[in-house]
């Protein structure tokens, strides 16, 4: 840009012109030339600066955020984002949608101990930022069957890994009734349930960042399913666990463990 301003510069104040020729006429066609050659010169470098600009490098770095440019960003969205815009609303969805779609597609990738961990949590933290309600643990949405699409549980993978059950469900009803289910493809299966309470607000957890999406949960009983025996076993465990994510779709959970359970609905 530094060349380019100084020849604009040798443009406008051009060198002086020869000495002009005895003939008036001939001077008048002198000056007529040269303010048409520069008029001509100043319009090409205008479509050149015009040309350099609108090329994929230079967009490239002059769409890069910087600190300046987040700020009026985020002010915008304050008022682009507000109640009524549809735009933004149905951009919200189809983001939702496309995040959803990407994590669910993730987790069938593989086997649980073959994906990445770090990969699902970039779209679980997205998630997190456009879910549709923030009090997600007292949400109705979360009183149902949900089957376990993908969760980092050693415990509850070990029995896919050894093609012990195929498929891992989590009942919550009646507000505070929690079960666990593992069947098994020969017939029996694993059930745990549980007693769960969402925290109140002055309990004394500093924690503001689990308000509305905690829930608490203690198991109460487990049974054992052999097929052709039941076995009773003490319930051991306690714990919370963070819905951040919660539609009628899809439920994002993180642990008191700091393990995931991705789950969709039966």
């Amino acid at each position: 840009f530094n060349n380019i301003n100084s020849f604009e510069t040798t443009l406008i104040n051009p060198p002086p012109a020869p000495p002009p020729s005895p003939s008036p006429a001939c001077h008048t066609i002198d000056l007529t030339y040269h303010h048409h050659k520069i008029n001509t010169t100043m319009m090409k470098i205008q479509k050149l600066i015009l040309c350099l600009l609108t090329t994929a490098p230079f967009a490239s770095a002059f769409s890069a955020p910087s600190p300046a440019a987040s700020f009026l960003d985020s002010i915008a969205s304050i008022f682009q984002n507000g109640p009524g815009n549809n735009n933004s609303n149905k951009g919200l969805a189809q983001k939702r949608s496309q995040l959803k779609s990407d994590l669910l597609e993730l987790c069938s990738s593989g086997k649980p101990n073959e994906i990445d961990r770090k990969d699902v949590e970039i779209i679980m933290e997205e998630l997190a930022q456009i879910r549709p309600f923030d009090n997600t643990a007292s949400s109705p949405s979360l009183q149902k069957e949900w089957i376990l699409a993908w969760t980092t549980e050693k415990e509850i993978n070990i029995f896919s890994e050894w093609n012990i059950s195929g498929e891992v469900t989590q009942t919550i009803q009646n507000g505070d009734e929690l079960i666990n289910l593992i069947p098994f493809k020969k017939g029996g299966g694993l059930s745990v349930n549980g007693v769960l309470s969402v925290p109140i607000d002055d309990d004394g957890d500093d924690d503001s960042s689990s308000r509305g999406i905690r829930t608490n949960f203690e198991f109460s009983s487990a049974t054992l399913d052999l097929n052709f025996v039941k076995l009773t076993l003490p319930p051991v465990g306690k714990g919370w666990f963070d819905t951040i994510y919660l539609d009628e779709e899809l439920r994002v959970d993180v642990n008191s463990r700091d393990d995931i359970l991705i789950c969709v609905p039966r």
